[in-house]
């Protein structure tokens, strides 16, 4: 069998096994940095969007944040598709209270603070705002730590906050594996808020990466049989 042969069986190999593994979740991560009142600020999301289901891993990167104006508070992004309906299933996060020190103690497990709402094609997902649960807005998304030293007074008004990340199960009536998303916007503290749009990256699936390799494992296998003909020519 010819490389040519080779190539043709390389490259039907690479679309048989793209199209018996039908996509299953489209992933985006998104992240944006910058400047407000209170300081520096940094968050970072990736948001999986499956059968009428969105996923929303939101982190914050300020490890040792000043004022609750630098933790993350709410996260907006639009969908390539309108959902008939949109509501928070469930919310998960290691909660904590910052004590003497500025070191983290446990606040239990029941994240309570967060709401969404659906404009158009257009997700928000708050805990400070009318989306939220009514109150004092608490449950923010503080930085890793692991020591918070630099705490004021306006952190430990709003404890207890989710340490690191925060991930947030939406059902989404509508929503595809294919469904895409942008015009990302992260919004900090409570009032009035910073806002900072995020850039988008898509991450490829399993089965596009399965036909990447395929196909590098082609080309290479066709440079490997023209080098085996040129040494037989020689031969000859």
């Amino acid at each position: 069998m010819g490389y040519k042969s080779h190539s043709v069986v390389a490259f039907t190999t690479a679309a048989l096994l793209l199209g018996a593994a039908p996509a299953s979740a489209a992933v985006f991560t998104t992240s944006a940095s910058g400047t407000g009142s209170d300081g520096a600020l940094s968050a970072s999301a990736i948001i999986t969007t499956l059968a009428n289901s969105i996923i929303v891993s939101l982190s914050s990167g300020i490890a040792n944040p000043t004022s609750a104006g630098q933790e993350v508070s709410d996260i907006s992004f639009s969908l390539s598709n309108t959902p008939t309906s949109l509501s928070l299933s469930t919310a998960t996060g290691n909660l904590i209270n910052i004590g003497p020190g500025g070191v983290a103690t446990p606040a239990g497990d029941t994240i309570t603070h967060w709401g969404t709402s659906l404009t158009g094609s257009t997700v928000l997902l708050e805990a400070a705002g009318p989306a939220a649960p009514g109150g004092k807005p608490i449950d923010l998304i503080i930085g890793t730590g692991p020591l918070y030293t630099n705490a004021n007074a306006s952190i430990i008004e709003h404890e207890p906050s989710i340490q690191g990340t925060g991930i947030f199960t939406l059902t989404a009536m509508g929503v595809t594996p294919f469904t895409s998303i942008s015009n990302v916007v992260f919004s900090f503290g409570t009032g009035p808020d910073t806002f900072l749009p995020g850039t988008v990256r898509a991450v490829p699936e399993p089965a596009t990466w399965a036909m990447m390799v395929v196909g590098f494992f082609g080309l290479g296998f066709i440079a490997y049989r023209r080098r085996r003909s040129g040494h037989a020519l020689r031969l000859v």
